[in-house]
């Protein structure tokens, strides 16, 4: 048995034939293959992992893992279109503690992205208003008590949970 991770990675992969293809979504992945420096199976691989993780458990109708797959798409051109807004984008941490300070400080809206656990302390709800552009993919969002859970839902999307602290 090889030790090489490599040689144990090629050794999942074969060659296969699948009929059916559509000429048109193959020819798009030719091309994105050949600006991305990628092979046509590493894209292909990579997009049916990522749709088979949007289709969750193997009894989902595959409707619905459509559906995912597009509100994905769309928070994907989302994101890139306010990557363009005039704010300060906070993206791909763990745990981040923020208290109002440090917001209001940036001097311009800040955009909290992709981070598992955010704590915003000590934020009222004229920083929310002024200084908190929205907050995207956050597992766990913790404001305080004082805040109308409300209010901060409407500068949210994908957020798992919200808890309040006093």
């Amino acid at each position: 048995m090889s030790s090489n991770p490599q040689d144990q990675n090629n050794n999942n992969k074969k060659t296969i034939t699948i009929r059916g293809v559509d000429s048109d979504l193959y020819n798009r992945v030719v091309n994105l293959s050949r600006q991305s420096g990628k092979t046509v199976g590493e894209i292909m691989n990579q997009a049916m992992s990522t749709f088979l993780g949007l289709a969750g458990k193997a009894g989902e109708k595959i409707d619905d893992a459509v559906s995912k797959a597009r509100e994905t798409g769309r928070a994907f051109i989302e994101g890139f279109n306010e990557a363009k807004k005039d704010v300060v984008i906070i993206s791909d941490v763990e745990v981040l503690e923020a208290n109002k300070n440090e917001i209001t400080s940036l001097g311009k809206p800040v955009l909290f992205r992709n981070i598992k656990k955010l704590v915003l302390e000590d934020i009222d709800e004229p920083t929310l208003d002024r200084y908190i552009d929205s907050i995207v993919s956050v597992d766990e969002l913790v404001i305080p008590r004082s805040l109308n859970k409300f209010k901060v839902l409407q500068k949210c999307k994908f957020v798992k949970r919200i808890t309040q602290v006093p």
